[in-house]
């Protein structure tokens, strides 16, 4: 059964919550969060806000491998729980 966009974001959460909480991302946490967002980067249907915060996620993710601040953690968990 194949994963929807909807579990993706979920995931994505869960995976940014963890960050957040523990600061600190595995190796494995970030290649699992760059896959997610490539996936739903061709999701058309997704709102503009949130298509737009996985954007920036993406661009704060691809400059640095270090844990997100947590302000911006913080920012983007609100603007994804709208989905």
């Amino acid at each position: 059964m194949p994963i929807t966009n909807k579990d993706k974001l979920h995931l994505l959460k869960d995976l940014l919550e963890n960050q957040s909480a523990e600061n600190y991302m595995t190796t494995d946490e970030a290649e699992q969060i760059e896959r997610l967002l490539s996936s739903l980067a061709t999701d058309a249907s997704l709102q503009p806000e949130i298509q737009q915060t996985l954007n920036h996620i993406h661009e704060k993710h691809e400059l640095n491998h270090e844990p997100f601040q947590q302000q911006d953690v913080e920012q983007w968990l609100n603007v994804l729980s709208i989905e």
